[in-house]
């Protein structure tokens, strides 16, 4: 059995977890119940397709993160007017 340090953002932080031998990190996933993040090890991100076969060791910083996705509706204007994102930044239009 060996330890890693497992910082959950957003969510409880930073915390020490034990892990077993040979321990992938689809199996973390499962068991600290990390579906739908993204998982940084050492800093290198991994792929969800390589989960089952990526090890983890002793000592490691792991992240799970939340997945920032963009939003369309909010997205650049496509008018080619500028858009500041809110009143006032654009010059009223005239009546």
């Amino acid at each position: 059995m060996s330890n890693v340090t497992l910082i959950v953002i957003p969510g409880p932080g930073a915390r020490s977890v034990n892990i077993q031998d040979n321990m992938t990190v689809e199996q973390l996933v499962v068991q600290e119940n990390l579906h739908g993040r993204d998982i940084i090890l050492n800093g290198q991100g991994v792929l969800p397709a390589n989960y089952a076969t990526t090890l983890l060791g002793q000592g490691m910083e792991i992240f799970a993160t939340g997945s920032v996705k963009g939003n369309v509706k909010n997205g650049p204007s496509t008018t080619g007017r500028p858009s500041g994102g809110g009143r006032g930044n654009n010059p009223p239009r005239s009546k």
